[in-house]
């Protein structure tokens, strides 16, 4: 009973934080705005549901599967994919960022590059972790491999954008340098140098608790899997690298659970602690609403094969 009521006031904790202030009419998509939708939209988001479930975790009820299921829903609803502006973070308080760990942060915005084929057909998200060396996940790197007539050639390339400060450029993989042996990580070579002089700075040990605050930053893709009402969450603009706040949902040995809005190209991103500004994981799969997987770093500095691949470990 005890647990119970501790997972409940952690779940009512958890919503107020998302909510950031809003009220939950304010999150969930009215019918008036379900009318763009496909008809399929109707049956992923039950706006009644959402609000009554919420209402019942107030009063200190008990949830049934399908009010949990509705909640996290909402909570998803309130946590926004954010469009970059020209390499900078947007200034919106659902990021909840002060004025260092947001400087923190755009310092490494320009490192992190969408991957894919090099006529402009994005696959996933990776990131500098040296000047010519990119971490991203296996499940990605393989697919690189699979293709390795065209990995020889050139055809797949990092893409890292445009900032205040920087061009676009466009850099060919030339290699999957390393496979973790158990994870889904993998590291990649770039053919020239890139943005950043270091690439993105690791945490050897991330110091984590459940609540905390974390940012994932990479390059969502439509997938037919998602829910309809995705589109609304990101304005039917995807493949724009986009930062997604949230928190830690638990962490179970090398890897990290957290409930930032990801979709598919989203594996391979850094998710970063947003107190220390440091990459604490490497996003790997998620299930939309439910909860989302990363690697934590540890499991990268643990492996003495992997970890001279990253220049910059920090405690």
């Amino acid at each position: 009973m005890m647990e119970q009521r501790e997972a409940a006031s952690w779940l009512r904790a958890r919503l107020d934080r998302a909510l950031a202030g809003r009220q939950i009419e304010e999150i969930v998509p009215t019918p008036r705005a379900l009318v763009a939708f496909e008809a399929a939209a109707a049956v992923s988001v039950d706006p009644a549901l959402v609000m009554r479930a919420a209402a019942k975790l107030r009063a200190e009820g008990k949830l049934l599967p399908a009010e949990q299921e509705a909640l996290e829903v909402g909570i998803r609803l309130a946590r926004p994919a954010l469009r970059m502006e020209r390499g900078r973070l947007p200034m919106v308080s659902a990021l909840a960022l002060d004025e260092k760990e947001r400087s923190s942060i755009e310092a490494m915005l320009p490192g992190i590059a969408t991957v894919g084929w090099n006529w402009d057909i994005p696959l996933a998200t990776a990131f500098q972790v040296a000047p010519c060396v990119l971490a991203t996940n296996a499940h990605v790197a393989e697919k690189l491999l699979h293709e390795s007539q065209a990995l020889a050639c050139g055809h797949f390339v990092a893409r890292f954008d445009a900032d205040a400060e920087r061009s676009q450029r466009v850099i060919p993989i030339t290699a999957v340098l390393a496979l973790h042996p158990v994870e889904d990580v993998a590291f990649l070579a770039l053919a020239d140098d890139g943005p950043l002089a270091h690439g993105l700075r690791l945490a050897r040990e991330p110091q984590l608790t459940q609540g905390g605050h974390v940012l994932v930053v990479g390059y969502p893709l439509y997938s037919d899997s998602s829910p309809a009402f995705v589109d609304a969450l990101f304005e039917n603009v995807y493949g724009v690298k986009r930062g997604s706040p949230g928190e830690l949902l638990g962490l179970e040995a090398d890897l990290i659970y957290h409930d930032c809005t990801t979709l598919p190209g989203n594996s391979g991103s850094p998710v970063f602690d947003a107190r220390t500004g440091l990459v604490v994981g490497i996003h790997a799969s998620g299930q939309f609403a439910f909860r989302n997987t990363a690697v934590s770093t540890r499991a990268i500095h643990a492996q003495p094969q992997l970890r001279p691949l990253v220049a910059a470990w920090e405690a």
